[in-house]
């Protein structure tokens, strides 16, 4: 898989995530020229057209949303039986191996990530998007430490840490959804949030507040038990964070936060205030005289002894202790001293710790998002950056087409993301269109590439097209070579891309084969398996397939789908002939619709078979059905009704 090039575009250079559900590549968009991250669905769920349309629908919303805490998706789409979504690549590590690798996390870096999740909630929320399954492997951290929230409104695969419904729908990760979740109640924005205040605790202590050794016990938890605050797991948590969890995590969503941003508000009002002193007691916790005197014991002074300078003789014979003695008052150690001193240590490293956080806090760099300087000239773009404490540093100079001499052409980072004030950003400024160079115009379209060499002053040449795994239209071949030094006129001839190669091929018979022979059957003939029907056979045994959408035989193009039907075995009537009948998804209003047939014969029952989802793109499909005597088949799209044929089962007629 990782040399295949998918949607004529993207070509897959390695696997670097495996989930539940989905395989995720590093790609290069070839149209784009630009490193992108590929999602693709296992093919354990390719059949399921609940989750391949929950797949397409609601990736499609989560490509609407653009904010610097959220994973950019690019596209979504299929290529025969493969669906894909193509998402903004992100070097970094994921939230769930930094805790692993780390433990607890500073309470000062977890309620930074904790702030980056919440923005990204709040701009998804305010699109009428929740994510449902908020959690540390969805969490990607930037190697600057920007986190982004990935994997939003994609089903989520059943396994050890995930609990489904009675209908199949996965409900999300047991240890982070809420209990509404749990109940399999109304799901809302409030539902993210408890998420992220699991993941805030999580991130504060090294673990999870509910475990145990099954998904539904802890559902359980997630709905009777109070958790443990995380101070008692991790001493000396600040108490602004451990109110912030409490609330966020509160088992009735109208005693939780109302929305994203006001969580985010009490993030940013955190103070950190109440750091432990690392002895194990938090800021506001009391010793009492018992704890007092066991840290003097621990302290290896003897309390009811006076130390005494060490023993020697001097030119006169007497003991030198004994002549300090006389010259100075001897000190005298006891217990009340002694804890006076521990008691005022004690109290000074709180305070002394909250000196520098102030000072941390008033000294540190504030946070600023950058703008968009792309088009501006330096002194426009350095302007615009002092007003927010930023610096700019020109990189290269560089050729460009669509930007005057002067202006910049790239910037690095990007507009609208996160960075501490004092941050150089890197530019790239154009240095106009460089005279005698023939630019590059492979992956351009026609239109752009006939434009660039206008603007260089070249001469469109000899145009041709050929097949190639680029899409159709773009440029794939040019002579001279972009780069090469030319006199102005000179012509420079251009190769077309006209897509992949349609080679027209022959359907093989598929009928008494299992599917993992048709699949290596069709492969031969560079066609694609498509759907999978079931139906009694009195004729093939139970998992052979019986019937194919396009008949052995017929001549069809490279990439054609067929559609299979396999048996169930034979049906209990005896002595029926089957009736078969083929659908067309021809009349369907919508493209994903509910597919239903009823079929009735002489006895006067009526037996609807519901077959849920289909999708209109694949034109259509075999139906047999079993009965006897004199009956119909009636077919509904949606519930309403499209065609009906009057059957005669014991002859196998249809009229």
């Amino acid at each position: 898989m990782s040399s295949r090039m998918l949607a004529g575009r993207y070509e897959l250079l390695e696997k670097v995530g495996d989930g539940g559900m989905a395989v995720v590549y590093k790609a290069k968009d070839k149209l784009l020229n630009r490193y992108v991250a590929v999602k693709i669905l296992k093919p354990d769920f390719s059949k399921d057209l609940k989750v391949i349309e929950s797949f397409r629908r609601e990736s499609q919303a989560a490509a609407s949303l653009s904010n610097p805490h959220i994973v950019n998706v690019y596209d979504v789409g299929r290529e025969g039986s493969i669906n894909y979504i193509v998402m903004e690549l992100v070097e970094g590590k994921v939230l769930s191996d930094i805790i692993k690798e780390r433990g607890p996390l500073p309470p000062r870096e977890a309620l930074t990530i904790a702030k980056h999740i919440a923005a990204g909630l709040s701009h998804a929320h305010k699109n009428q998007i929740i994510h449902r399954d908020v959690k540390p492997h969805n969490i990607l951290i930037t190697e600057d430490g920007l986190a982004k929230i990935t994997d939003f409104g994609i089903a989520k695969a059943v396994n050890s840490a995930t609990i489904v419904g009675q209908t199949g729908t996965v409900m999300g990760s047991v240890h982070y959804f809420s209990p509404e979740q749990a109940r399999g109640g109304y799901v809302d924005e409030k539902s993210d949030i408890y998420s992220l205040g699991i993941v805030l605790y999580e991130m504060l202590t090294g673990k999870v507040p509910f475990d145990a050794e099954n998904p539904v016990a802890v559902a359980m938890k997630h709905m009777n038990e109070e958790m443990v605050p995380p101070s008692q797991v991790v001493p000396g948590i600040p108490s602004d964070l451990e109110a912030i969890i409490l609330k966020a995590t509160d088992k009735y969503q109208t005693n939780r936060y109302k929305s994203a941003d006001e969580m985010l508000e009490a993030l940013n009002s955190a103070t950190l205030s109440s750091i432990g002193v690392g002895l194990g007691y938090g800021r506001n916790q009391n010793l009492d005289s018992s704890i007092m005197i066991n840290l003097i014991n621990e302290s290896g002074i003897d309390l009811d002894q006076t130390p005494m300078p060490a023993a020697g003789k001097n030119e006169k014979g007497k003991n030198e202790g004994e002549m300090g003695a006389k010259k100075k008052k001897r000190f005298k150690w006891n217990k009340i001293k002694v804890a006076a001193i521990i008691a005022a240590l004690i109290i000074a490293f709180p305070l002394s710790q909250l000196i520098l956080w102030a000072f941390d806090n008033i000294t540190a760099p504030k946070e600023v998002q950058v703008p968009s300087i792309v088009g501006m000239t330096i002194d426009e773009a350095t302007a615009t950056l002092e007003e927010l404490g930023l610096e700019l540093e020109v990189d290269k100079n560089v050729s460009s087409s669509e930007y005057s001499e002067g202006e910049i052409v790239s910037q690095d980072p990007e507009e609208d993301m996160t960075v501490k004030a004092g941050k150089t950003i890197t530019v790239n400024v154009s240095k106009g269109i460089p005279e005698g160079t023939i630019p590059n115009l492979i992956g351009k379209t026609k239109e752009d590439a006939l434009f660039l060499l206008d603007s260089y002053g070249y001469e469109e040449g000899l145009i041709s097209e050929e097949f190639s795994d680029m899409p159709e239209g773009v440029i794939i071949e040019q002579s001279p070579k972009g780069g090469t030094e030319a006199s102005v006129g000179t012509d420079v001839s251009l190769v077309i891309s006209l897509g992949e190669e349609v080679v027209p091929t022959t359907v093989p018979d598929l009928k008494g084969l299992t599917v993992a022979e048709a699949k290596k059957v069709l492969e031969r003939e560079k066609l694609v398996l498509g759907t999978t029907d079931y139906a009694p056979s009195s004729k093939y045994e139970q998992n052979l397939i019986i019937d194919q959408s396009i008949s052995a035989g017929s001549s069809t193009d490279s990439g054609t789908t067929i559609n299979i039907t396999l048996s169930t075995g034979e049906d209990e009537i005896g002595g029926a002939e089957d009736v078969k009948i083929k659908i067309s998804y021809a009349a369907a209003k919508n493209d994903v619709f509910y597919l239903t047939v009823m079929v009735t014969d002489s006895t006067g029952v009526s037996t609807p078979i519901n077959y849920e989802q289909r999708i209109k793109s694949n034109g259509q499909e075999s139906f047999t059905a079993t009965g006897s005597g004199s009956g119909s088949i009636k077919v509904y799209f949606d519930n309403t009704l499209v065609d009906e044929y009057a059957v005669d089962f014991d002859s196998g007629t249809v009229d």
